[in-house]
Parts: C-alpha cells; sequence; structure tokens
C-alpha cells in the first residue's frame, strides 16, 4: 500500500527496481537491465545463482508473431547559446566511434543497449554465461523494434509525466474502482491530452 500512495506523487525512476526488489511485485517491464544489476552493483550473472529473478521476453502476439521492443534512446545535443560549440562537436565525434560508446555502454552493464547492431557481437553481449545480456541486446536491438510513442505525438509525454496507467491501476487496488471504469477514466484523461497536442 505504501507503493500505491508513493506512486501517486513521488514515484521515481528506481522505485520499480526497489518494490521488485522488495517483493512488492512480481515482475517488472522495463527498457533496461537496471533491475537485474541494481543490487549492490553487482553484475547480472549475480542473479543466476539461485536469487530466483529471470529475464523474460515479450510474448507473441495473437498471431503468434514476436511482439516488437519500443526503442528508448538517449541523444547529445548542443544547445543553441553553447559557448564552446566547437569542443563540443570534437567531443561528441570522439564519443560516437563505435569503440567509445561501445566500451561506455558496456560499463553500464546493461542499462542501455549499443546503438550499433555490430556492437552487440561483442564478447560483453554475447557471454553465454549471462542470458540476460543476450537476450536484452537480442530484444531491444536485433529483434523487432518500433520508435518510442513519443516520437508520434509530444502528448505522449504528458501521459507518463501524469502515470495516467499507474494511476488507474492505483484507483482499482486501493480506491476499488471497477477496472473498467478505470480503464474509461485513463482513456478520457489521455484524449484530453492528445487534444492539445493535433497532428496534421
Amino acid at each position: 500500500m505504501a507503493t500505491f500512495r508513493r506512486a501517486r506523487s513521488t514515484w521515481n525512476d528506481a522505485d520499480d527496481n526497489n518494490a521488485f526488489h522488495a517483493k512488492l511485485m512480481v515482475m517488472d517491464i522495463d527498457g533496461t537491465l537496471s533491475t537485474e544489476v541494481r543490487d549492490e552493483g553487482k553484475h547480472p550473472e549475480w542473479l543466476l545463482q539461485g536469487h530466483g529473478h529471470r529475464g523474460h521476453e515479450l510474448s507473441n502476439d495473437n498471431a503468434g508473431k514476436p511482439v516488437p521492443s519500443i526503442v528508448g534512446y538517449t541523444t547529445g545535443l548542443i544547445p543553441k547559446g553553447a559557448k564552446n560549440v566547437a569542443v563540443a562537436k570534437e567531443f561528441l565525434k570522439y564519443f560516437i566511434q563505435p569503440k567509445v560508446i561501445g566500451e561506455f555502454v558496456e560499463l553500464g552493464l546493461g542499462r542501455w543497449l549499443p546503438v550499433m547492431p555490430s556492437l552487440a557481437k561483442s564478447p560483453f553481449w554475447q557471454d553465454p554465461k549471462d542470458p540476460h545480456l543476450r537476450g536484452y541486446v537480442q530484444q531491444g536491438l536485433l529483434g523487432p523494434t518500433i520508435p518510442d510513442p513519443l516520437v508520434f505525438n509530444p502528448a505522449m509525454a504528458e501521459v507518463r509525466n501524469q502515470h495516467v496507467w499507474s494511476l488507474a491501476m492505483i484507483d482499482v487496488a486501493r480506491e476499488g474502482v471497477k477496472p473498467e471504469a478505470a480503464i474509461d477514466k485513463a482513456f478520457k484523461r489521455i484524449g484530453e491530452m492528445f487534444a492539445k497536442y493535433p497532428v496534421t
């Protein structure tokens, strides 16, 4: 119940990991392996030693085809009016080299995926002792993917920021609202948000 209460106002990026490891939920759909690597900064293979955690790919759709993964990404940018544009450009040229960004991503232990398919062939991502990493790179980079909904309409940022679906689940779990009513309320809120950002 404390988790539900907290979700309404102060839920942050790490709270799905915290709730999972506190055994307040049985599954976490995450775009990273942060849940797996969270405890004491250990490598994901720690989870294979009897702790009961298991990564799993998305289920197939009703036609039996793999459900595409939503691709999340982080961008580098140079803000308008920056004082050292030349230096920033040199840094970005250095940082996007496959060797450099490949090492950077591997140091995150699965927090991010490599951005180049060739990097997924490295020993780190293909370690036979660590199915979490191999499965993650297959699902999030090499398998079927779709863009994040944010690229289609900025209303999605507001939907996420307002935690519309989390609030619907809280209404059902804590307030006793019927699931159908919670879903209707969520769709109504989403419709209002999208109305502010017409795409022509």
